[in-house]
């Protein structure tokens, strides 16, 4: 029994060595569509970004101006991932359709 074991792990252990690696290739007709999508889509997402920054900064001026405390600083660390995560996101998607 414990034969079998180690012969169906050789066997799916070695299978992906035996898979050829391909570049990334995008369907015919649609790579360059695809990639302004994509690009329209994280400039849109990042100045909507901006746009959040700007207010978050603006309400952190107005409540130091009246002498109270902000608890802004989550909503600025929020923005930064959403940066972070949006740029990650199209960048991997460009990669994977082949831009």
């Amino acid at each position: 029994m414990i034969d079998l074991v180690l012969a169906a792990s050789d066997t799916v252990l070695a299978l992906p060595a035996a898979l050829p690696d391909s570049d990334p290739l995008s369907p015919p007709g649609i790579g360059e569509t695809w990639n302004r999508m994509v690009g329209v889509g994280k400039w849109i997402a990042l100045g909507i970004a901006v746009l959040g920054l700007l207010v978050v900064g603006g309400k952190m001026a107005f409540d130091a101006r009246r002498g109270e405390t902000t608890e802004e600083v989550s909503g600025i660390i929020k923005i930064v991932l959403a940066v972070a995560l949006i740029s990650g996101g199209a960048s991997i998607l460009s990669f994977i359709s082949g831009g």
